[in-house]
């Protein structure tokens, strides 16, 4: 399969996540492809030194070990009746394989996935507030000028 293709359904998949409610996914910023918020587009790949087939080899295994995983989970529960139960224990075991071949506790990308955007919506309150109160200030200087006019007609 073509690496652009992949690269596309990564994109797409990830823009899908987006209204699913799983936990993890990042939104902001709206003007970025998916994949570029969770920094995994070529074009950071290669600013990190990651070459270009390297690129299309993550693009391909991220497809192929997702998609190709689900399948045959479902393949395997075309043969028993306690679908629910193998189902958790298969998707246990699985998680907890990814987190020790990463050796790092899923809860700590979490967080700093938290924390980051914590610190970029902390920034935009600040922001905010900032033009709340030049606003505030901007609509008392108008007060006062447009108390100053009435006063002045008044004594003419």
């Amino acid at each position: 399969m073509s690496p652009k293709v992949l690269e596309t359904w990564i994109n797409e998949t990830l823009s899908d996540a987006e209204h699913l409610d799983i936990p993890g996914v990042i939104l902001k910023p709206e003007h970025k492809n998916p994949i570029s918020r969770y920094g995994i587009d070529r074009m950071a790949f290669n600013q990190n030194g990651i070459p270009t087939e390297l690129v299309d080899r993550i693009y391909r295994a991220l497809f192929v070990y997702s998609v190709g995983f689900y399948e045959l989970v479902g393949r395997c529960l075309e043969h028993t009746e306690k679908r629910y139960a193998i189902i958790t224990n298969i998707w246990k075991v699985y998680s907890i394989l990814l987190e020790y071949c990463c050796r790092s506790d899923y809860r700590m990308l979490i967080s700093e996935v938290s924390k980051e955007h914590k610190a970029e919506l902390d920034k935009l309150d600040k922001e905010y507030q900032i033009k709340f109160q030049e606003q505030a200030n901007n609509e008392r200087i108008l007060k006062e000028n447009q108390d100053l006019i009435t006063k002045c007609a008044e004594e003419t």
